[in-house]
Protein backbone atom coordinates (compact mmCIF):
# COMPACT_ATOMS: atom_id res chain seq x y z
CA UNK A 1 0.00 0.00 0.00
CA UNK A 2 1.15 3.55 -0.53
CA UNK A 3 0.33 6.84 1.17
CA UNK A 4 -2.73 7.41 -0.98
CA UNK A 5 -4.18 4.21 0.44
CA UNK A 6 -4.07 5.56 4.00
CA UNK A 7 -0.64 4.34 5.08
CA UNK A 8 1.73 6.78 6.73
CA UNK A 9 5.23 7.35 5.52
CA UNK A 10 7.95 5.97 7.78
CA UNK A 11 8.36 8.21 10.83
CA UNK A 12 5.36 10.37 9.97
CA UNK A 13 3.16 11.06 12.99
CA UNK A 14 4.79 8.46 15.23
CA UNK A 15 7.61 8.78 17.73
CA UNK A 16 10.86 7.01 16.96
CA UNK A 17 11.54 3.62 18.51
CA UNK A 18 14.24 5.27 20.68
CA UNK A 19 11.64 7.77 21.94
CA UNK A 20 9.18 5.00 22.73
CA UNK A 21 11.90 3.03 24.51
CA UNK A 22 12.87 6.04 26.66
CA UNK A 23 9.23 6.65 27.54
CA UNK A 24 8.66 3.00 28.51
CA UNK A 25 11.85 2.94 30.58
CA UNK A 26 10.79 6.13 32.33
CA UNK A 27 7.41 4.63 33.23
CA UNK A 28 9.05 1.42 34.46
CA UNK A 29 11.61 3.33 36.53
CA UNK A 30 8.82 5.39 38.10
CA UNK A 31 6.90 2.21 38.95
CA UNK A 32 9.97 0.58 40.51
CA UNK A 33 10.65 3.71 42.55
CA UNK A 34 7.09 3.64 43.88
CA UNK A 35 7.32 -0.06 44.72
CA UNK A 36 10.56 0.24 46.69
CA UNK A 37 9.67 3.62 48.19
CA UNK A 38 12.46 5.60 46.53
CA UNK A 39 11.93 9.36 46.33
CA UNK A 40 10.78 11.05 43.15
CA UNK A 41 12.15 14.60 42.99
CA UNK A 42 9.97 15.65 40.03
CA UNK A 43 6.82 14.56 41.87
CA UNK A 44 8.05 16.46 44.95
CA UNK A 45 8.52 19.62 42.86
CA UNK A 46 5.03 19.35 41.38
CA UNK A 47 3.53 18.88 44.85
CA UNK A 48 5.60 21.71 46.30
CA UNK A 49 4.53 24.20 43.62
CA UNK A 50 0.88 23.23 44.03
CA UNK A 51 0.74 23.12 47.84
CA UNK A 52 3.54 25.36 49.12
CA UNK A 53 4.11 28.15 46.59
CA UNK A 54 5.24 30.59 49.29
CA UNK A 55 8.32 28.50 50.16
CA UNK A 56 11.27 27.66 47.97
CA UNK A 57 11.74 23.92 47.24
CA UNK A 58 14.68 21.88 48.46
CA UNK A 59 17.57 21.26 46.09
CA UNK A 60 17.81 17.69 44.75
CA UNK A 61 20.72 16.99 47.11
CA UNK A 62 18.85 18.32 50.16
CA UNK A 63 15.68 16.48 49.11
CA UNK A 64 17.46 13.11 48.97
CA UNK A 65 19.27 13.83 52.25
CA UNK A 66 15.90 14.60 53.86
CA UNK A 67 14.46 11.39 52.45
CA UNK A 68 17.37 9.32 53.80
CA UNK A 69 17.04 10.96 57.20
CA UNK A 70 13.31 10.21 57.24
CA UNK A 71 13.80 6.65 55.99
CA UNK A 72 16.75 5.60 58.14
CA UNK A 73 16.95 8.12 60.97
CA UNK A 74 19.64 10.70 61.53
CA UNK A 75 22.45 8.13 61.23
CA UNK A 76 21.76 7.43 57.57
CA UNK A 77 21.53 3.97 56.05
CA UNK A 78 23.36 1.20 57.81
CA UNK A 79 24.74 -2.03 56.43
CA UNK A 80 25.27 -5.33 58.10
CA UNK A 81 28.26 -6.26 55.93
Amino acid sequence: MNRRDGMRAKGEGRPSSAGRTRRVLGVLLGAVRQIVGAPDYQRYLAHHVARHPERSPLSPRDYYAEFLSWQFGSGGPTRCC
